[in-house]
């Protein structure tokens, strides 16, 4: 039988909803990374997006896959899956990206690593640049259920597109990937 009581740092159990929605077990709860938590669960399932505005701790959700876009040592990036964390750990910061703006585009720069999500010359999408520049730019469309991002190119724009295996994103298909952001902080 599963308890919920209402007192702060009680014993809890859950299992999950019957829409699917994970939600975490644990004895001692820290409230703020479960509400995180059960954001991304949320907004992996549904059509639910935080607008990204600079100064935003965002993670940056494929939604297409159910993949967290995560920058890995190096700067490489990989979409990590979702479903393989253990919720009663606090969200991994390599998953935590803060929303700039620089020269009217949108940025987005890596906690873990302190670099930003740019490209280089091949157009191979990494995050080691420390200062958000023209490789380093993005524009983001509105779509019905999230996001498109966009990066310049010349006289128009290339859509970013999750690789299918999770091994990076590539950015030349016609549409991209459906992107979705969850608001986990605001920058000191």
């Amino acid at each position: 039988m599963n308890s919920f009581p209402h007192a702060d740092g009680a014993e809890s159990t859950a299992t999950p909803t019957p829409g699917g929605l994970s939600t975490p077990t644990t004895e001692v709860e820290d409230a703020e990374f479960i509400r995180i938590w059960l954001e991304v669960s949320g907004a992996l399932l549904d059509d639910r997006t935080h607008d990204p505005t600079p100064g935003d701790i965002l993670i940056i959700v494929d939604k297409t896959y159910s993949r967290v876009l995560a920058c890995h040592p190096g700067g490489h990036l990989i979409l990590d899956n979702f479903a393989e964390y253990d919720m009663n750990q606090a969200i991994p910061e390599r998953w935590k990206w803060l929303c700039t703006e620089r020269d009217n585009f949108i940025g987005f720069r890596n906690l873990a690593g302190d670099c930003f999500l740019g490209h280089d010359i091949w157009w191979n999408f990494v995050a080691r640049a420390t200062v958000q520049e023209g490789w380093e730019h993005f524009m983001l469309i509105k779509r019905r259920k999230g996001y498109g991002i966009q990066s310049p190119f010349y006289h128009k724009f290339r859509p970013l597109t999750a690789l299918s295996d999770g091994s990076g994103i590539k950015a030349d298909e016609p549409q991209g990937t459906l992107w979705g952001f969850i608001k986990v902080g605001e920058e000191q």
